[in-house]
């Protein structure tokens, strides 16, 4: 009897801690993140971002570099009041990189796992978990 108590504690125990994959403000707060490209070929440079204290977002978008005030709501990553460096690329970046941009203003569906957070657009934007922070 003590046995299967002590199995069905564990049990109940276990379940708790295994990840659920939502994703909260402290879940991400002092995280830096890289995309990955499903184009190997692909002559951008990879946009990188991270969150800072209050949840400040910093990063570079493929051209100019950013920094917003991040919120997670519902599930989704919004980022507000968005501003950044005006150099001028290629029409290919500059479109990748207003693309990432719009869809963190106007809100991003979030899936996380420990080394991988994935935002949600009309494309999947995959990204890994980097060490460190960026300069």
């Amino acid at each position: 009897m003590k046995y299967s108590f002590l199995l069905c504690l564990l049990s109940v125990v276990l379940m708790g801690c295994s990840s659920t994959g939502t994703v909260n403000v402290d879940t991400l707060k002092y995280s830096s993140w890289q995309y990955v490209s499903e184009d190997s070929d692909a002559e951008t440079q990879p946009i990188q971002f991270e969150f800072l204290d209050a949840f400040r977002v910093n990063g570079f978008a493929g051209c100019n570099r950013f920094f917003g005030q991040g919120e997670i709501r519902s599930g989704q990553l919004f980022v507000s009041n968005i501003g950044m460096t005006r150099k001028l690329c290629d029409e290919a970046t500059n479109t990748y990189e207003d693309e990432f941009l719009n869809l963190l203003q106007i809100g991003a569906p979030l899936q996380y796992s420990e080394n991988e957070l994935i935002l949600e657009g009309d494309v999947k934007w995959r990204f890994k978990l980097v060490k460190g922070h960026f300069d």
